[in-house]
């Protein structure tokens, strides 16, 4: 029992320090994840935009990211491909 602990607490400790804690990666995983398919979206050309960025872009994608999900949330728009209302 305490072997299945010490792995299931390796594992979850594992993915807690893969995900990304920048907001522009944030940002570009949101969007390329929820918003794909919306028209002039370009995943690749966003990934590309925000690599690398400084702490004043950071701060923006971080009110970019807080903007998108508010703007989702209020046209009823569920990320993972349910939605509510017609995009």
């Amino acid at each position: 029992m305490t072997r299945i602990f010490f792995v299931a607490t390796l594992l979850g400790v594992g993915l807690a320090c893969s995900e990304s804690t920048e907001p522009c990666d944030r940002y570009v995983d949101y969007m390329c994840d929820c918003h794909a398919n919306d028209d002039g979206f370009d995943c690749q050309q966003l990934t590309e935009a925000y690599e690398g960025a400084d702490q004043q872009v950071q701060d923006e994608c971080a009110i970019e990211l807080d903007d998108q999900k508010q703007a989702d949330k209020d046209a009823e728009f569920a990320c993972g491909g349910t939605t509510t209302t017609a995009r």
